[in-house]
């Protein structure tokens, strides 16, 4: 049996990308990633870069960084082509470290039944602009409000069950780590975020998410977290330590991080956090195996969990929360 050569693999994986991940919601880059898919040249290209370095979301964040338009692919495959030395250099240079804001509106469940102040702690924090939940107002859908009035808004449609908490947690500390994390105040951050943006279902930037990028780097710049360059399985405990001397609770969350991590250290990471003194929050992809299955998870559902057990799905940006009360009651067993 012929084996699969790498540049399959390339091929494979971006066709799925467009199906599974970008789909009817960023119908731009589902056609990008079809456009690689069936481009020899690109896939081996991109084959030569470590696997970690070959995702979509990166190679299409780095060529809106090195200047290729939000573009029809017949227009811009050339333009790829032609950069790819550039694009390249950004690729290795830079990671995948979507920051979206509005992520927060659907871990807030998941911490709503704890009180007082809290240290919060996130893995994969990228520029930090997920470490200021205290920092925003929330629309869980009409007249479903938490925060104050004066606050800038984050909106997500949460399902009739999902326990929407009364106001954001107060937090006492704020902090994280990232592989290679971002400083707010530098301009190529925010460009690099803006970059990592997806465009949206008319093919052009998402100016709503635009804007909240712009926002978080607005509020992380008026005060600064506690992010560390760090690896989760090594560093995190340090981190927690840490926290734990400001306040008596710590919250460890983190969402869209434990894909780019080895299937045996995310098992570790898993056994770190039940070992912890902390409440865990994960959201990740469903396919992931962070505790008790979610066979109820679709193909693109991320599933919300708390110290390992699954509660919700939520969307992989923030748009949506669904408690698993409100599943199908055939989908919702476990």
């Amino acid at each position: 049996m012929q084996s699969v050569t790498d540049d399959q693999r390339v091929s494979d994986a971006y066709r799925r990308w467009a199906r599974v991940e970008a789909g009817e919601g960023s119908p731009r880059y589902a056609e990008w990633a079809l456009g690689v898919a069936d481009d020899p040249w690109l896939c081996a290209a991109i084959a030569e870069l470590e696997p970690l370095k070959r995702q979509a979301n990166l190679l299409f964040a780095a060529a809106r960084f090195e200047g290729v338009p939000l573009q029809p692919w017949s227009q811009v495959r050339d333009m790829i082509a032609g950069s790819w030395g550039r694009i390249r250099a950004t690729m290795l240079a830079r990671m995948t470290q979507t920051n979206e804001a509005r992520r927060m509106a659907t871990l807030l469940p998941a911490i709503a039944h704890l009180t007082g102040p809290i240290a919060l702690v996130e893995v994969g924090a990228s520029a930090g602009l997920c470490l200021y939940p205290d920092r925003w107002r929330y629309r869980f859908g009409p007249g479903r409000y938490a925060g104050d009035a004066s606050l800038p808004l984050l909106e997500t449609e949460a399902s009739p069950s999902t326990p929407v908490p009364t106001h954001p947690p107060t937090v006492a500390w704020r902090g994280g780590l990232d592989l290679q994390p971002l400083d707010p105040d530098d301009p190529e951050t925010r460009a690099w975020l803006e970059a990592l943006v997806w465009p949206d279902a008319t093919g052009g930037v998402d100016g709503a998410r635009v804007d909240r990028v712009r926002t978080g780097i607005a509020i992380a710049r008026r005060e600064s977290a506690h992010v560390r360059r760090g690896d989760l399985m090594t560093d995190t405990r340090a981190v927690v330590e840490e926290a734990a001397r400001h306040a008596p609770t710590v919250v460890v969350w983190h969402s869209a991080v434990l894909a780019y991590v080895p299937a045996a250290a995310r098992v570790d990471f898993a056994e770190l956090m039940r070992e912890l003194p902390v409440t865990w929050v994960a959201n990740e992809g469903g396919a992931l195996e962070l505790g008790p299955p979610a066979p109820w998870a679709r193909p693109g559902d991320f599933v919300l969990r708390r110290d390992g057990e699954p509660l919700a799905i939520t969307h992989p940006h923030g748009a949506s929360i669904t408690w698993i009360d409100d599943l199908p009651p055939v989908a919702s067993e476990r």
